[in-house]
């Protein structure tokens, strides 16, 4: 019968193409997509760069203050046999896009700029050789006036839509500024504003959660910030009270595996200098979507979550990128004040509770292969 030998899957018709392209998420996807062939290619646009859209000038009613919203992009890079001195190796970084095919690389943990890389990193990063997985997005806000430079000026910031088609002149900017409150700019207003919430701040972490911008204050109560920019409660709070000693001393948001996380970080109720109180345990909470409600996950399975103490900036990474192993584990850094860094890198596992040194974290991360 004619008709129904195996076709290619480039004789797709264009519609088809284009519905199974507009799904794609990421920036990496949508240009490996439109590699596979000209019908491929011709069924999508190709995405915009990043260097043409951040930093992003954000308005404010004080002409001489500026607000700009910066992008980076952590990704998992593993390299071919031959392309480092030291063979096949996986790496962990962050890029910040300046301009057209220039990037520079950032710490993970920090917002500091890695000026010398290992000698075994590859000196160039191909994306045809190479295999590159985005895992995830980050967003600072980064303000300044006269003539000093910019500052960090959010713990955490989020834009929500957040896909590879995403706009600005389409999204709304979240945040929570350095006090605990939260904040948003949608395309088009004069300025930024501070959401009306009975709290006035308390707030420790914002994530984006199966489409929903949500947020958890320091008791561990999670909620959604609806179109209209109000609360929505999503979950009971972990702990009771009416101080921030119920439960540990700071929670991080993380989405793993479609599951939401919480993650409460115990420090040492004596801090070793001014500034710095060492963390002493980790307890970890996955939502139950069905019932609203927080439940205790002692273990993170073959996955590791990544947490950045300043920003709030967490993420997490699977075990196919890990390279089979280090998963169940939480990596974080503590502030120290020596000469070589001002931050030191640290993991918590959850099998046995147990944290281990690994030394300072002013660089990008090679994973095991």
């Amino acid at each position: 019968m004619e008709g129904t030998g195996k076709r290619p899957w480039s004789d797709l018709p264009r519609e088809i193409l284009s519905m199974i392209g507009n799904r794609l998420h990421t920036r990496m996807d949508v240009l490996r997509f439109r590699g596979v062939c000209s019908s491929f290619r011709s069924s999508i646009p190709r995405p915009r760069h990043d260097a043409s859209r951040f930093p992003f000038r954000i308005p404010t009613s004080t002409p001489r203050f500026a607000l700009f919203l910066r992008a980076s992009t952590v990704y998992a890079v593993e390299t071919p046999d031959g392309a480092a001195p030291s063979g096949r190796t996986r790496w962990l970084l962050r890029l910040e896009e300046l301009e057209l095919e220039r990037m520079r690389i950032l710490s993970l943990f920090s917002h500091r700029r890695i000026a010398y890389l290992p000698h075994e990193f590859p000196e160039v990063l191909d994306s045809l050789q190479f295999r590159i997985v985005e895992i995830c997005r980050e967003y600072t806000l980064e303000c300044g006036g006269g003539t000093g430079g910019l500052v960090q000026c959010a713990q955490k910031v989020v834009m929500h839509p957040d896909c590879v088609g995403s706009d600005v002149d389409r999204c709304s900017v979240y945040f929570i500024d350095k006090i605990g409150r939260l904040g948003y700019w949608r395309y088009g207003d004069e300025n930024s504003s501070h959401l009306d919430d009975s709290q006035g701040g308390g707030y420790d972490d914002i994530a984006v959660y199966e489409g929903r911008v949500c947020v958890v204050d320091q008791f561990g109560s999670v909620s959604e910030i609806h179109s209209s920019f109000g609360l929505q409660s999503l979950s009971p709070p972990i702990y009771s009270g009416n101080h921030r000693g119920s439960g540990g001393f700071w929670k991080q948001l993380v989405v793993s595996s479609g599951d939401l996380y919480l993650v409460d970080r115990y420090t040492e109720s004596i801090a070793y200098t001014e500034n710095t109180r060492p963390t002493c345990d980790f307890r970890v909470y996955r939502l139950d979507r069905q019932w609203g409600r927080w439940e205790e996950a002692r273990s993170l399975g073959d996955s590791a979550f990544f947490l950045c103490k300043h920003c709030s900036f967490a993420f997490a990474v699977s075990a196919l990128e890990l390279g089979g192993g280090n998963g169940n584990c939480i990596y974080y850094t503590e502030d120290t004040y020596s000469y070589y860094s001002m931050e030191i890198f640290k993991v918590f596992s959850l099998a046995d509770r147990s944290v281990k040194c690994l030394g300072f974290s002013d660089s990008i991360w090679r994973l095991p292969t």
